[in-house]
């Protein structure tokens, strides 16, 4: 990370992503960039950055109505519209980055929206698919046997996905994104691979937690270079898939961000 100001968003793939989109963005500000945040919810950090570069623009769709009201109000006067329901078929934009982070896991038809991004990215522009695992691991600690009621609603919760989907219940769908699957769904609606790393180290997940204000953007310097170098230096391929997939590193960093272009 640069010495430029660092914007922290609660786990450090949004933080990468994010970062890396100002970089690139930063030496044009008299273009306007067009970012669609595809599952945005209420808006999250998108006012304080807005504020702070004038020269990106946002479109934002999430499903919920209710989430949709409150970015409207939360980023009023701010470069940014926001759709719900069936309005995104509706829109021709064309963005030139796509960002979607942590919603994979909870789309029932992946194909469907892997083929919208395809729609709305510009030609040489770049989709950062983001995905998690936290969902999908199951912990029953003998020593906290007050938690093991909710982690197995949780466990159940993820069994009857599918069934629940098919029964038109999709609205609180969570189901693992599988490696091989996805890889083969982004390859097969068009899209090119130019990076992939993980990210979200559980322990510094839970460090970042005791660390004083004042000490806080060192630390996420720090956890930043140590994710960076990890991917760069020690990610491995297993032999078999644990937790679905085979990198070394899903084990302990259960984020995994695809950086994609059109093929």
């Amino acid at each position: 990370m640069s010495d430029s100001k660092l914007y922290w968003l609660g786990n450090s793939a949004k933080c990468k992503i994010i970062n890396d989109i100002l970089r690139q963005t930063a030496s044009n500000l008299d273009w306007r960039y067009q970012i669609f945040d595809y599952g945005c919810a209420a808006g999250g950090d998108w006012p304080a950055i807005l504020s702070d570069h004038s020269n990106l623009e946002l479109i934002g769709y999430d499903p919920s109505r209710e989430r949709i009201e409150l970015a409207r109000v939360r980023l009023k006067g701010l470069r940014a519209q926001f759709f719900t329901g069936d309005e995104l078929g509706e829109l021709s934009f064309k963005a030139h980055f796509v960002v979607s982070f942590s919603v994979l896991e909870h789309v029932y038809d992946r194909r469907s929206y892997l083929c919208t991004v395809k729609r709305h990215l510009a030609e040489g522009g770049t989709f950062y698919l983001n995905y998690d695992d936290g969902h999908f691991r199951i912990q029953l600690h003998p020593s906290e046997l007050r938690s093991w009621a909710a982690e197995c609603r949780r466990l159940l919760s993820n069994l009857l996905a599918d069934p629940l989907a098919r029964a038109g219940r999709v609205s609180s769908y969570k189901k693992r994104v599988g490696r091989i699957a996805i890889d083969r769904l982004i390859t097969e609606t068009g899209f090119q691979v130019k990076e992939v790393f993980y990210s979200n180290l559980e322990c510094f997940k839970a460090l970042e937690k005791t660390i004083p204000p004042d000490k806080r953007g060192e630390f996420m310097r720090l956890w930043l270079s140590v994710e960076d170098a990890l991917n760069a230096t020690f990610l491995r391929e297993n032999k078999y898939e644990t937790l679905g997939d085979t990198a070394n590193l899903w084990q302990f960093m259960g984020s995994r961000t695809l950086v994609l272009s059109h093929q």
